[in-house]
């Protein structure tokens, strides 16, 4: 004996399959913010339409607005310790997969990054002026192979260091680290003492 299914059934049961299989979030919009938490982000998703809650962690977010379509959810963040946590969302078809969000402390500097330093070699008796190309460099040391370059200064932005080498103990390629308070960066492909 067959089954007759009409294509209005088909439709119907396409456009609940996403309910029927729980939340799904696709997004936290933005994905970061302070510690204090207050902030407004969005959940964008499928199957978020009825929410019960949100969870950071095991911390609850409030639930501020969610459209009938149950594609976006506005939520309150609450407050957490910095550092990356996991959000879900539950309704009545279960829990969602967890997507991160992460928890800023303005009062912690950002780690610095170094993409490159030219030039890239000089001589081994060092006094080589560079330039160290990154962001976040405002008030950085460097070392050349663990030995102390002398540091100009860096531009407003701190997106560009100035320096000069050390007197290198041999020649070929070394190391060159970048410290501040926020902590320390790599130059990919160090420096080369020729």
């Amino acid at each position: 004996m067959s089954t007759n299914v009409t294509s209005s059934d088909q439709s119907r049961s396409v456009a609940q399959l996403p309910f029927a299989l729980g939340p799904l979030i696709l997004a936290v919009l933005p994905n970061s913010g302070p510690v204090a938490g207050g902030n407004t982000v969005q959940l964008l998703g499928l199957g978020l339409g009825g929410a019960t809650s949100v969870l950071f962690d095991t911390t609850p977010a409030t639930i501020v607005s969610q459209d009938v379509l149950g594609l976006t959810l506005t939520i309150v963040v609450p407050a957490h310790a910095a550092g990356a946590v996991q959000v879900t969302v539950t309704t009545s078809n279960g829990t969602s997969n967890p997507v991160s969000y992460t928890y800023v402390d303005p009062s912690t500097p950002a780690p610095p990054t170094a993409t490159s330093i030219n030039p890239a070699s000089g001589p081994v008796a060092g006094a080589t002026p560079f330039v160290i190309t990154g962001t976040d460099l405002n008030g950085a040391t460097v070392t050349v192979n663990g030995v102390p370059a002398t540091v100009l200064g860096s531009d407003p932005t701190g997106i560009l260091l100035f320096g000069i080498t050390p007197a290198g103990s041999t020649v070929g390629n070394v190391p060159v680290m970048v410290t501040t308070a926020g902590g320390t960066a790599t130059v990919p492909g160090g420096y080369t003492y020729i």
